[in-house]
């Protein structure tokens, strides 16, 4: 009877920790995708747009959760006006990501051609002040990545970036470094940082 509990413990503590088909998938914001750029300056009585990527998708993705920060709300000696363009394909209805939302795609979005782009904040810049925008958790599926397999699966990302405008000082990512092979030329630049 002991084994027996010890066995099904075991097998509950497995199959809990499987992952689904993007283990390492990251979300960042990016004002140029696909060149990672996390820093913006703002011109006054303009409007600018920040990209929500998400990269290392192996399995491609369906579905993300998240939020954003409200800028508007926020900051509105910054921005005066706010809006979502979602690219993802599909007439699907959503929520503002600043309240938290879910996008979902008709189409399996993979990395094919650079990072999966998932929508873009439109802003209206009225002031020169220091501002973040943060990518923030869903209050009920915080971090979900939903995978193209079937059937689909879930993955949590991390954030490898928020975005700095005009200086603001944001929090830092809390993605791991990536694994790399040694002998490859990324391990080697990083031991004379």
């Amino acid at each position: 009877m002991r084994l027996l509990l010890t066995v099904s413990l075991a097998l509950g503590l497995v199959s809990a920790a499987c992952a689904g088909g993007n283990p390492n998938v990251r979300t960042y914001i990016d004002f140029d995708p696909p060149n990672y750029v996390h820093e913006f300056t703002t011109e006054l009585y303009t409007s600018f747009e920040a990209y929500v990527c998400m990269d290392q998708v192996d399995s491609g993705v369906t579905a993300v959760s998240f939020r954003v920060t409200n800028l508007v709300q926020e900051y509105p000696w910054v921005v005066a006006t706010q809006s979502w363009y979602q690219l993802f394909p599909g007439d699907l209805p959503l929520y503002w990501p600043w309240l938290g939302s879910t996008i979902v795609s008709t189409e399996c979005m993979t990395e094919d051609e650079g990072p999966v782009l998932v929508g873009y904040l439109s802003y209206f810049c009225v002031g020169d002040g220091p501002a973040c925008l943060e990518i923030l958790d869903h209050s009920d599926y915080p971090r979900w990545v939903v995978d193209c397999a079937d059937p689909c699966e879930v993955d949590f990302y991390c954030v490898l970036a928020n975005a700095s405008i005009n200086g603001g000082v944001c929090p830092e990512g809390d993605c791991s470094p990536v694994p790399v092979e040694n002998g490859s030329w990324g391990s080697i630049k990083s031991m004379y940082r």
